[in-house]
């Protein structure tokens, strides 16, 4: 029986300690992933884990099953990912179709093109995938594939945080500056300038749905 009283403070200290030790091979996880902070963890270890930060003991594997674990994530509002269903994404979408609409002034054609750059782009894309089974835009958690389907898989946009000033050639593109967006997000970051970063067009974003 999962214990009453657990929190997100509990479960990110869950997180934490799992990050820190691993996953025991007899606690991984056959079916579900519990994706918090942008990272997988078996749900049922999390919460037998968070227990233990409840009231100072393990919560053993005998106690409840893996679907129970999966049900409590769910109805609390966190994401799970069913391995079985088929519904996450598996490969990348490349990106020459990604702004059919003219691209505007040249400095955002020259900032898409670097942004272009498919192994850079490829191997952000499939990190994120790695990471939470899904590419969703990091401002407004939109997901292609939730909307168009088989359309829409392994579809999102590459946006280089980078300032175009700096995008010089001289040095190479790190993965870390590349952030994973959709498209009307990725125009909007680029309608002021200097660019918007992302952190500061979902606070635009969480602003704007609370109006």
């Amino acid at each position: 029986m999962i214990p009453k009283g657990l929190t997100s403070v509990h479960f990110e200290s869950a997180a934490k300690e799992i990050d820190r030790d691993g996953v025991p091979n007899e606690r991984a996880s056959v079916h579900y992933d519990l994706v918090l902070n942008g990272k997988k963890y078996p749900p049922k270890y999390v919460i037998s884990i968070a227990a233990k930060y409840l009231d100072g003991e393990e919560l053993s594997s005998d106690n409840f099953n893996a679907v129970e674990a999966k049900n409590y994530f769910v109805s609390r509002g966190y994401r799970v990912i069913d391995r079985r269903e088929g519904n996450t994404e598996r490969h990348i979408a490349i990106e020459d179709d990604e702004s059919a609409s003219p691209e505007g002034k040249e400095r955002f054609r020259l900032h898409r093109l670097k942004e272009r750059d498919a192994a850079f782009s490829k191997k952000a894309k499939e990190k994120r995938l790695r990471q939470t089974g899904a590419l969703r835009c990091e401002v407004c958690n939109f997901s292609f594939l939730d909307v168009y389907g088989e359309l829409g898989e392994g579809f999102i946009e590459a946006h280089h945080t980078v300032p175009i000033s700096e995008l010089d050639g001289k040095r190479k593109t790190q993965i870390s500056e590349l952030a994973l967006v959709c498209s009307n997000c990725h125009r909007m970051l680029h309608r002021e300038k200097p660019a918007l970063s992302v952190g500061q067009l979902r606070k635009r974003v969480a602003e704007q749905s609370e109006t």
